[in-house]
């Protein structure tokens, strides 16, 4: 008789717990992120200019800032104090922008408190992959689902927050998510980590060994990615509404309801004992999204994007799901810093993706951004089947080989 895996991973010790935090994470994220240009703009006062400073400033902070918490939590015998440090960081930095409009003030806030918070996401996974134990895969795959989950339903509700109790409302209810996805964790601090697993059984429960990769062109395929996903993101409200004619409540429907795709093709993974390597999933998904732009490109009207999302949906759900735990297999003994580099490649995705959108857009219109978008997906693929086929590997080879005689 074989047991639900959904079922069994209750039984792994503090995996609820952790549930509630990726949860309440998600719902963070999810209430104020899609308002904060709407806030740089309507409450600070922003020139494109300002905001795209704003942004950048942003970015670079939390991929500095996750780094460097990443590789502390990986000498740390429990990683709980930085993720609990980074947690504390987010909450303090939403209360204070809730009594903020001075623009210094705000880019100071945004640079340390939610460059410091953007680290939970990571940091999280981290430690819940080392009390996940013998679930493993499965275990970041269902906490992956439950973070989209949060996506579905928080941008809603930071909408009704938004109009019901504005920009100061909005964003202490955002720190109070923060606050309540604390609380698992620190219930958690009196009890021991389970002994780690080793690499190779860790990976031999969910995969195939994987040779060595060269991460350098691991993470840059991973960055074209972040780049081809937020450009597209970007321009889609944009095409709906002036391309197609369509309402602010079209774009809604888009998102969610990629949002509301994603999750049972997170949960088959978890479902499924027997499937293809990551690695193979990895780069089916990357050519299916270069086939999503060239849908969003041809579509005449809102049902045809509509059909379109269920490819995004397939493709959200492979990469931000298996990609990390890819990166992870990658760099088995370094947990920390490898959740942090797949999230810090979506950083940077997100920082070259405005760029990218300006640039192609002043110089080419909106609808030109899906055809680059479209590019950028299959240089992704390609690089990283080109990893696969012994890009790097000499030099890979030569570093592994000096670490073993170290």
């Amino acid at each position: 008789m074989h047991t639900n895996p959904l079922l069994s991973l209750k039984n792994v010790p503090g995996y609820l717990g952790m549930a509630v935090t990726v949860l309440l994470l998600g719902f963070a994220t999810s209430f104020a992120m899609p308002y904060m240009s709407l806030f740089g703009v309507q409450k600070v006062g922003m020139s494109p200019l300002l905001l795209g400073v704003y942004l950048t400033v942003v970015a670079l902070s939390s991929i500095t800032i996750s780094t460097l918490l990443a590789r502390w939590s990986d000498r740390l015998p429990d990683r709980r104090p930085v993720v609990l440090t980074a947690i504390a960081a987010g909450t303090l930095g939403f209360v204070l922008l809730a009594f903020t409009t001075n623009y210094l003030a705000v880019l100071l806030i945004a640079a340390v408190c939610l460059g410091t918070g953007s680290a939970a996401f990571p940091q999280v996974f981290a430690l819940s992959r080392a009390q996940a134990g013998a679930a493993g895969e499965q275990g970041m795959t269902a906490l992956r689902s439950v973070f989209s989950l949060a996506w579905v339903v928080g941008p809603g509700i930071g909408a009704a927050l938004l109009a019901g109790l504005h920009f100061p409302g909005l964003f202490l209810a955002t720190a109070a998510c923060y606050v309540g996805a604390a609380i698992p964790v620190l219930r958690r601090m009196r009890a021991p980590l389970p002994p780690a697993t080793t690499s190779g059984e860790e990976v031999q429960a969910s995969a195939p060994a994987t040779p060595p990769r060269p991460m350098h062109w691991v993470a840059l395929s991973f960055v074209l990615y972040g780049t081809a996903m937020n450009m597209g993101s970007a321009a889609l409200p944009i095409h709906v509404t002036r391309g197609l004619h369509g309402s602010e409540g079209n774009v809604g429907f888009l998102v969610g309801l990629c949002a509301l795709l994603e999750i049972p093709i997170m949960l088959s993974f978890v479902l499924r004992a027997r499937r293809a390597s990551n690695e193979k999933l990895i780069l089916w998904g990357m050519m299916l999204f270069a086939l999503y732009y060239v849908m969003v490109f041809v579509a005449p009207n809102i049902a045809w994007l509509a059909v379109a999302q269920a490819v995004r949906a397939v493709v959200v759900a492979i990469l931000a799901t298996l990609g990390m735990a890819y990166v992870q297999e990658l760099m088995p003994d370094r947990v920390g810093v490898a959740t942090t580099l797949y999230s810090n490649t979506m950083n940077a995705g997100s920082l070259l993706g405005g760029l990218g959108l300006g640039v192609c857009a002043g110089l080419f219109g909106y609808h030109a951004v899906f055809v680059l978008a479209g590019v950028l997906s299959l240089a992704a693929w390609g690089l990283l089947l080109a990893t696969r086929r012994g890009l790097g590997a000499r030099g890979t080879a030569e570093m592994v080989g000096v670490r073993a005689g170290d």
